[in-house]
């Protein structure tokens, strides 16, 4: 009995394992309400047209963890925090990753560790992505 309930209870847990997304939706930072956005701003120069960003997809440069940054300020090193507002200091991030400025120069080269964050003009994340 004990072990049919188990069995039960880790099928049901997992039965959600398999929706693509679910527990991760997009969100529209043209709404209102606030919150952090999960989806790209589209509108960012040099971004062009690109898709949500999806945790499972930045497993392999450790960057799942910052799908909840999106939206926020980016701090560089040295640079005083704002005085309102989420923000993700550039200490926090482990080599090897790259801070992506709208315009920057990017190399072709893919190094799957690496996790590139890009910001825009306002040094807001707009985009992680692994690279």
């Amino acid at each position: 009995m004990h072990r049919t309930f188990i069995m039960i209870t880790v099928a049901a847990v997992l039965s959600g394992c398999g929706a693509m997304g679910e527990f991760f939706p997009d969100f529209d930072s043209s709404t209102s309400g606030g919150g952090s956005s999960m989806m790209m701003d589209r509108q960012a120069p040099g971004m062009g047209n690109v898709g949500s960003v999806r945790p499972e997809t930045l497993v392999s440069c450790r960057g799942h963890v910052l799908v909840p940054a999106m939206g926020m300020t980016f701090v560089p090193y040295g640079s005083a925090a704002p005085s309102s507002g989420q923000f993700l200091r550039e200490e926090s991030l482990t080599p090897p990753y790259r801070v992506l400025p709208p315009g920057a120069a990017a190399t072709m080269d893919n190094v799957p560790s690496r996790l590139n964050v890009d910001v825009d003009r306002n040094n807001r994340i707009i985009n992680i992505r692994c690279g």
